[in-house]
C-alpha cells in the first residue's frame, strides 16, 4: 500500500518530445497511479508508490527516452498521499517560464515510412510529423510549448488529428504541428510578383518542371528560403552564380537519399551516419566528380540530405541533385518572409514555393564534418540550437549575457544556473544580421523574462553592436583567449594547459591584430607565450591577398626572390604600396592572414572570394606521400615563416603546400613538448592540417560541439567570467 505521493521534476529538453505519453504509457505498464503535465520550468510528475515501485519507474525512465529527449535535472520530494483514482496527463500549468526551447529536427524514421505507404491517410503529405520530428523552434512565439503559443494556432485540426492529437498512446499526442491533407497547410507556388500558379500537389509537380527548365526557385523550409536549382544545368548554374554575385564560393547539394550522395562524394560509415541522423546538417566531404560550377578549383563540397517531407515530396518529382544554398544578400540572414525575398531577392529567382504556416524563429543549417571518427560541428543551427547547458561552478544569482564576437556571431545567456546557446546568427557588421540579434535577443528576454545589467564583450574597441548595450557595465575580454575558454570548457580541462589559437582576425592585448597565438592557462587566468611573427599590412582589407603576400614580401625583404611574382604589378602601384606600407602602424601576428598570403603566390591569386578558399585549395593540393617540409623555427616566442614563403615564390603548388602544411605541424609537435594541449580558431576547421597533426602525434583536443570558430566566442567569455565571479 501507498502512504506517500511522490513529486518528480524534470527540466531539460522535455516538452513537445512526447515525453508525457512515454511517461503515461510507462505508469500503465507498472500499474501506477498519479498524473503528468507541463509547466514553465519542464515536466512533473506526481506518483503513488512503493520505494521499490519508484525506483522501477526510474529505471525505466533513464533507459528508454523519447528520442529527442534530454534530462538535465531529475529532483524528487515526498509529499502527503493524494488518492489518485488512475494516472492521467493533464493541462499545462502556468508557472514562471523557465523551460527550454528545442531545435527543429529532421524527419524521424516512423514518419519517414507513413510518407511512402500508399495506404497511410498522411501519403506524400509534405507536413507530416509527430512528437519525434519536425518543426520546434521556428513556430514558437511563447511558452509553454502548446498549439496555442505556435503558428500553428491558425489552423483547425480536423476529426482525424484531433483524435490522435488527444490520444496518449498515440506518437501524435500534443503534436503541435499535427495536420494532414483533411486540414493541411496550403501551399503556393508563385511568380517573382506574388501571382498563384499552383497549389498543394500540382505546385510541386509545377516546381519540378521549372527546375528541370533550368529556372531558380526559392523553396521554403523549416527555418527559411533556400534558393535552388538543378546541380546538373550549366546554365542554371552559371545564372544562379551571376546574379547571387557568388563567383566561386562553393554550393551545397541536397539529395534525396544516401544513394545519391554517394554516386557524388566518398562518404565512410561515420559520414553516412552523421547525413542520416536527426540532426541532418550539411556535411562536408571529399568529391568524386561534381561541375566545377558548383565547387570550383576545390575537391570538397558540402551534401546535406532531403531533411522534410516537403523537400521529399518535390524529389517525387524532380529526379536528380539540387543547389540548395540559402536565400539571402551576401552577409545577411536566411530570407524567411514571403515579402522581404521578393523585395530583396526578386532579381535572382525565377519562382518561389511558399506554404502559409508562419516562420516565427528562423535558422540557418547547421554544417559539420568528420575528424578522426568524431563529428567537428562549424556551424551550430537547425537541429542544435538554441542549445541549454547546466553548469555546476557558478555561485552567480544575476542574468548575465556574452555578446560573443562580431563575426560567425553565436550569444550566450546565463540564468537559473545554466547558459542558453542562440542559434548561428553571422556577421554582425550587417544592419540585417543586427537586427536579427536583436529580435531573437528580445525574444528570449521576453520568454525567460530576463533584464541584464553586465555584459560581456569582446576587446576591441569600435564594434558598433556593443553600443547599443549603453546602460550595462561592460566586461571586455580578450578574443584569442575566449577561443581558449571556450574550448577548455568543452574538454573539461583541470589546471593548466598549452593552447594554440590559429585564426585570421581578434584584437590583442597590444592592440595589435593577433591570430597565430600560443597561450598557456586555464578559465581564470593566463599568458601569451609566443606567437607568430608580425608584420605590417598595407591596409584593412583582407581579401586583397596580393597586398598581404606584398607585405610579407617586404617584412622579409624577398623582394629579389619574388622577381616573377612582382613583375605582375604595375610599377607606379608597386611603389605607391611600398610607401603604404613603409607608413602603415597596422599590425598582425594572424595565421590565417599568413595562410592567404602564401596562397595569393601559390595560386596566383589577387583577391579571395570567400573565407576560407585558400584553406580549401591547399587542401586539394597536399600530398601526403611527398617528404617534404619548410622549417618554422621558434625563438624567444616568436615563429618565424620566413622559409615557407622562400618556397611558396620557387615551387610548385603540390611542394608548396605539402612543405608549409608539413612544418607548420612539426612546429606544433616540437612547441608541445610531447604534452596534450587544446587547439582552437578559425584555422583548426582544416580536416587536412587536423588529420596531419594526429599523424605526427600530437596529442590536441580541438572543439567537437561548439565551433572553434568565432561562433563559440561568447561561450568562452561566458565560462571564463562565470569561474572568476564572487557571486
Amino acid at each position: 500500500m501507498c502512504h506517500f505521493t511522490y513529486k518528480i521534476r524534470l527540466k531539460g529538453l522535455v516538452q513537445g518530445v512526447g515525453m508525457r505519453p512515454f511517461i503515461y504509457t510507462l505508469a500503465l505498464k507498472l500499474g501506477l497511479k498519479g498524473e503528468v503535465f507541463n509547466d514553465g520550468f519542464g515536466v512533473q510528475i506526481k506518483l503513488n508508490a512503493s520505494e521499490n515501485t519508484l525506483e522501477s519507474f526510474l529505471e525505466l525512465l533513464r533507459q528508454d527516452l523519447p528520442p529527442l529527449a534530454r534530462i538535465d535535472e531529475l529532483k524528487i520530494t515526498q509529499e502527503n498521499f493524494e488518492n489518485f483514482l488512475k494516472f492521467r496527463i493533464v493541462n499545462s500549468q502556468q508557472s514562471p517560464k523557465k523551460s527550454p526551447l528545442l531545435s527543429d529536427f529532421n524527419l524521424c524514421l516512423e514518419c519517414k515510412k507513413e510518407f511512402y505507404d500508399v495506404k497511410n491517410p498522411r501519403y506524400l503529405y509534405p507536413f507530416i510529423t509527430c512528437t519525434h520530428c519536425g518543426p520546434r523552434f521556428s513556430i514558437i512565439n511563447n511558452l509553454p510549448y502548446d498549439r496555442k503559443n505556435t503558428s500553428m494556432r491558425h489552423f483547425v485540426m480536423c476529426e482525424f488529428c484531433q483524435n490522435e492529437y488527444e490520444n496518449p498512446l498515440n506518437r501524435r499526442f500534443h503534436a503541435q504541428p499535427i495536420s494532414c491533407p483533411n486540414c493541411a497547410i496550403p501551399v503556393f507556388l508563385k511568380d517573382k510578383n506574388g501571382a498563384v500558379l499552383a497549389c498543394q500537389n500540382e505546385a510541386f509537380k509545377l516546381c519540378a518542371k521549372f527546375l528541370k527548365e533550368g529556372k531558380i526557385v526559392a523553396i521554403k523550409g523549416l527555418g527559411g528560403f533556400h534558393l535552388m536549382c538543378d546541380a546538373f544545368n550549366e546554365n542554371a548554374l552559371k545564372a544562379l552564380r551571376e546574379r547571387k554575385n557568388r563567383p566561386l564560393k562553393p554550393f551545397a547539394l541536397m539529395c534525396k537519399d544516401i544513394k545519391e550522395a554517394r554516386a557524388l562524394a566518398h562518404i565512410n560509415q561515420d559520414e553516412a551516419n552523421l547525413l542520416t541522423s536527426k540532426v541532418a546538417p550539411i556535411v562536408l566531404l571529399k568529391a568524386k566528380k561534381v561541375p566545377d560550377l558548383i565547387a570550383p578549383n576545390v575537391d570538397k563540397i558540402g551534401i546535406f540530405l532531403a531533411y522534410t517531407p516537403l523537400h521529399l515530396l518535390l524529389f517525387e518529382y524532380f529526379k536528380g541533385v539540387l543547389v540548395a544554398t540559402s536565400a539571402n544578400l551576401s552577409g545577411e540572414s536566411i530570407i524567411y518572409e514571403e515579402n522581404s525575398l521578393r523585395q530583396k531577392l526578386g532579381e535572382v529567382f525565377d519562382y518561389y514555393l511558399d506554404y502559409e504556416r508562419e516562420i516565427i524563429n528562423s535558422s540557418d543549417d547547421s554544417i559539420a564534418q568528420i575528424i578522426n571518427g568524431k563529428t567537428m560541428y562549424l556551424r551550430t543551427s537547425r537541429a542544435l540550437n538554441p542549445r541549454y547547458l547546466s553548469l555546476d561552478f557558478s555561485k552567480r544569482k544575476k542574468p548575465l549575457l556574452a555578446l560573443g564576437a562580431e563575426l560567425k556571431n553565436e550569444f550566450v545567456i546565463f540564468y537559473e544556473n545554466k547558459l542558453l546557446i542562440s542559434p548561428y546568427l553571422g556577421d554582425l557588421k550587417s544592419l540585417d544580421v543586427r537586427e536579427r540579434f536583436e529580435k531573437l535577443l528580445g525574444f528570449f528576454k521576453e520568454l525567460y523574462d530576463l533584464e541584464f545589467e553586465e555584459l560581456l564583450c569582446d576587446k576591441h574597441p569600435h564594434f558598433d553592436y556593443v553600443k547599443d548595450f549603453k546602460k550595462c557595465v561592460l566586461y571586455p575580454i580578450s578574443h584569442h583567449y575566449a577561443h581558449f575558454c571556450a574550448a577548455y570548457f568543452e574538454a573539461g580541462f583541470k589546471g593548466e594547459i598549452l593552447g594554440f589559437i590559429f585564426d585570421g582576425t581578434g584584437y590583442g592585448n597590444d592592440g595589435r591584430i593577433w591570430g597565430g597565438e600560443i597561450l598557456k592557462g586555464d578559465l581564470e587566468k593566463y599568458e601569451r607565450i609566443g606567437h607568430f611573427e608580425s608584420f605590417k599590412l598595407i591596409n584593412g582589407d583582407v581579401k586583397n591577398i596580393r597586398n598581404l603576400a606584398l607585405s610579407v614580401i617586404f617584412h622579409y625583404d624577398l623582394k629579389e626572390e619574388a622577381t616573377e611574382f612582382l613583375s605582375k604589378i604595375p610599377s607606379i602601384k608597386f611603389r605607391n604600396l611600398e610607401k603604404i606600407y613603409e607608413n602603415s602602424t597596422l599590425y598582425t601576428s594572424s595565421l590565417g592572414r599568413i595562410i592567404d598570403a602564401f596562397g595569393s603566390i601559390v595560386f596566383d591569386l589577387t583577391h579571395s572570394s570567400y573565407e576560407a578558399q585558400i584553406g580549401l585549395m591547399c587542401e586539394k593540393f597536399y600530398d601526403k606521400k611527398l617528404n617534404l617540409t619548410y622549417n618554422f623555427s621558434f625563438e624567444n616566442g616568436i615563429i618565424d615563416f620566413k622559409e615557407a614563403f622562400l618556397g611558396a615564390l620557387k615551387d610548385d603548388k603540390t611542394r608548396a603546400v605539402t612543405g608549409f602544411f608539413n612544418g607548420l605541424a612539426n612546429c606544433m609537435f616540437e612547441l608541445s613538448e610531447g604534452k596534450k594541449v587544446l587547439v582552437s580558431g578559425g584555422v583548426f576547421q582544416n580536416k587536412t592540417l587536423l588529420e596531419l597533426l594526429r599523424k605526427k602525434g600530437l596529442d590536441y583536443f580541438v572543439p567537437l560541439e561548439f565551433p572553434c570558430n568565432d561562433s563559440s566566442i561568447a561561450l568562452g567569455q561566458m565560462v571564463h567570467f562565470l569561474k572568476c565571479a564572487k557571486d
